[in-house]
């Protein structure tokens, strides 16, 4: 391979909070300058300030985005050898270009198809047929998750590369080593308040144990369902939170024990990543495969049904030194993943793709 720099263009505007786009930001941040030139879009509107990072150029979303995203991306994939698109935004548009310029392509499936993520992408794509096409039009397409790449596949025949490529996080905002868990005190739901991510047996875990004050952070659609229930159930021994900043979160994870997320249907929770580097163990649900980076009662806790997560908290207080245990190799699991690691297997993916 030649000295000369690879040009990657990262579509996702990564002054912007949502999946994709903070993914986006974390490879820009990461990937790297000696091998690599970049750029990516920074939205007129957005959320986070001051994207400054050394190394990469910025292409800037003005208004009215509904014309200025078809220039960001024209300028984006002209631009680069490499375009990776993970997010599902004008891709015919897209697409022309990248066979207009001859301009190599990948992304990722960060989530798993089931009927309600189906609906969803299908109102993007317009039609089944036009869904699973998409994914078939990139040179390499990824999957975040050796379960998601599997049931794809099964489900809609998405195929993509043997190689995984987890996402992975920035572990320093959270990381916690001195973190002495005691006893099981308090307890943290974090995501949207909205009844597919299991909220409300976050409710029937309080009923249950009125002696642990459970945290929620978030907002969400069902939140005011959630209070009307919360004061008829009268349960005092739950705080909200509302939506917090990292540092915010952070400082709130010092104080916790344990993290609950009672989602059934979930791509890769980062979340589970940013409360095990508090050393904070999580609780969750099995079904989209979560002990492929979970290993229960070592470093968290991967359950079944709900009277096992009650029973699992049961075995908790009765036996603080397996939580102990637990909120230690915890932080091990997070440093497994902080993206100064991951992002070297992205990097030869690239280098793959670039030198085919």
């Amino acid at each position: 391979m030649s000295n000369k720099k690879i040009k990657i263009f990262l579509g996702g505007y990564i002054n912007s909070t949502n999946a994709q786009n903070l993914n986006c930001l974390a490879i820009a941040k990461y990937i790297d300058k000696q091998k690599f030139d970049v750029k990516a879009i920074v939205l007129y509107s957005g959320n986070l300030s001051n994207i400054n990072i050394p190394g990469v150029r910025l292409i800037k979303t003005n208004k009215p985005h509904k014309f200025f995203k078809y220039l960001s991306y024209f300028l984006g994939i002209f631009w680069c050898d490499i375009a990776y698109l993970p997010k599902g935004e004008i891709v015919g548009w897209n697409f022309f270009l990248l066979k207009l310029f001859n301009k190599k392509s990948i992304s990722t499936v960060e989530g798993i198809f089931d009927e309600k993520n189906l609906e969803s992408s299908l109102s993007v794509h317009g039609d089944y047929k036009s869904f699973v096409d998409h994914y078939s039009k990139f040179d390499k397409l990824y999957s975040i998750t050796q379960y998601l790449k599997s049931y794809n596949f099964k489900h809609h025949g998405i195929s993509s590369e043997e190689q995984v490529l987890y996402l992975g996080l920035d572990l320093i905002p959270f990381l916690s080593p001195e973190k002495q868990i005691i006893s099981l005190n308090n307890i943290i739901y974090i995501g949207r308040l909205i009844e597919r991510k299991g909220i409300f047996d976050v409710l029937d875990l309080a009923k249950k144990f009125k002696n642990i004050k459970f945290h929620i952070v978030g907002d969400g659609a069902d939140k005011k369902e959630l209070i009307t229930k919360i004061e008829e159930e009268e349960l005092d021994n739950i705080i909200f939170h509302g939506i917090i900043d990292h540092n915010s979160l952070a400082n709130l994870l010092k104080t916790v024990d344990l993290h609950v997320l009672p989602s059934r249907s979930e791509g890769f929770p980062k979340v589970t990543l940013e409360t095990a580097a508090a050393g904070v163990p999580s609780l969750v649900y099995s079904d989209y495969g979560a002990n492929e980076w979970i290993s229960h009662k070592h470093n968290g806790f991967v359950v079944e049904t709900l009277q096992q997560m009650i029973e699992t908290m049961q075995e908790l207080i009765e036996k603080p030194e397996l939580l102990q245990l637990n909120s230690k190799n915890a932080i091990n699991l997070a440093k497994q993943f902080d993206w100064k690691i991951v992002i070297k297997q992205w990097e030869q993916e690239v280098f793959k793709l670039y030198n085919k």
